[in-house]
């Protein structure tokens, strides 16, 4: 449990920090304070979707490399 909040911790710090860093020069280029409500917007919506797809359980492992080998085995 301590794992896993710690590495959240590290990705939510990381986040504000890679974001600090762009920010800026979005606001700079577009000249409008609105980027950078519309980039958080856009970043909210790739986290919600990337945090569907999180595995928490063996039985989800399991699922997600069946449905990797059944997919290339397609191809």
């Amino acid at each position: 449990m301590g794992a896993d909040l710690a590495t959240l911790d590290s990705a939510y710090y990381l986040s504000q920090v890679v974001l600090t860093a762009f920010m800026g020069y979005i606001v700079h280029w577009t000249g409008t304070v609105l980027s950078y409500v519309l980039v958080a917007a856009a970043m909210g919506a790739l986290a919600c979707i990337c945090a569907g797809r999180v595995v928490a359980s063996k039985a989800q492992m399991q699922a997600l490399i069946k449905s990797h080998v059944v997919r290339s085995r397609l191809r």
